[in-house]
């Protein structure tokens, strides 16, 4: 008699040679956010995660540059001090000179997972069956951990910036560490005032299966694009009061 398989995740660094982490110019992802751009030609663009600048950050600021919104105000957020600053040379080199970057944690740090909270979300308990993480399980807990552990770094970045847009951006892509995903989104939705468009990176991911789930779940999402490309990705447009809205309209 065959024992049922255990539920596990799959390790990314075992599904390919490539670089997974970096969006191509000419992906399916990337593509969709052009798409969208060209539909709602966003002004206030917010984005976590930057990395090396070469990725989703590449993807928004062509698409900004294609199609001539020079008004929009684009700000990305990421937390490695050495990825913000080869993500600075990369924009440079490119002429993406409409970016403003921010080095600092995007949410408050009361609101980090601990490194216990990561081992028994991540190691200890599977998600998912076939779900992506990062990490080899001997390592994960601490890596995870380890990806947001600066202690001498601003935080809630996202929180400052959805201020300065008085909760009201066109536009908000979600691209950082696999264990922050659901905790940005949280924060995210918890805030908005207004319909925004969210762009999420890697759906099928322990960062954003969560966050997935609950747009599949809440009546405010409505899901514009998705995909099944590298880990999957969705943009969704969200409206926090509906009813309100349409009556307004």
């Amino acid at each position: 008699m065959n024992r049922p398989r255990r539920p596990e995740y799959r390790i990314a660094g075992r599904m390919s040679n490539q670089d997974l982490t970096v969006v191509g110019a000419q992906s399916q992802f990337a593509r969709s956010i052009r798409r969208v751009f060209e539909q709602i030609r966003p002004r206030r663009i917010i984005e976590t995660g930057t990395y090396r600048g070469q990725g989703t950050t590449t993807a928004i600021a062509t698409a900004l540059r294609e199609l001539e919104l020079s008004d929009a105000i684009f700000h990305t957020i990421e937390v490695n001090p050495r990825h913000y600053q080869r993500a600075a040379e990369n924009l440079a080199r490119a002429g993406f000179t409409n970016v403003r970057q921010h080095n600092g944690l995007s949410v408050p740090r009361a609101l980090l997972p601990s490194i216990e909270q990561i081992d028994e979300s991540l190691v200890k308990r599977v998600e998912a069956d076939q779900l992506v993480v990062d990490h080899e399980e001997a390592d994960r807990a601490k890596l995870y951990y380890g990806e947001t552990d600066f202690p001498n770094l601003p935080d809630d970045l996202l929180g400052t910036l959805l201020r300065q847009f008085e909760y009201r951006p066109d536009f908000v892509l979600l691209d950082s560490g696999g264990h922050m995903g659901f905790v940005e989104f949280s924060y995210l939705i918890e805030q908005l005032r207004g319909p925004c468009v969210i762009a999420l990176d890697d759906v099928q991911h322990v960062k954003h299966y969560h966050s997935y789930e609950r747009i599949h779940e809440d009546p405010r999402f409505q899901i514009v694009a998705a995909g099944e490309e590298k880990f999957g990705f969705c943009i969704a447009r969200f409206v926090p009061n509906p009813i309100a809205h349409r009556n307004v309209a």
